[in-house]
């Protein structure tokens, strides 16, 4: 599974960037987001600053900012 963190400006709801995440992640993005069941690679989910934080550390940098919305994407 390869999962996006999408970053969208707050004004024009535009994508600005896009950080693939790590490929072993999986299991702690299970625990970050709590899913109750295995993703099918084609959800998206609205990121709460807990989560993005978390997901920060997954991807070692900062990457939170007040023009921005986050989502996480999984693909198959």
């Amino acid at each position: 599974m390869k999962y996006l963190l999408e970053a969208f400006d707050k004004n024009t709801d535009l994508q600005e960037f896009v950080v693939e995440l790590p490929h072993d992640c999986e299991e702690e993005l299970e625990a970050i987001m709590q899913w109750p069941t295995k993703q099918q690679g084609w959800e998206g989910y609205d990121l709460t600053a807990v989560q993005l934080s978390a997901i920060e550390a997954l991807v070692g940098r900062a990457l939170s900012d007040p023009l921005y919305y986050f989502q996480l994407t999984c693909n198959a």
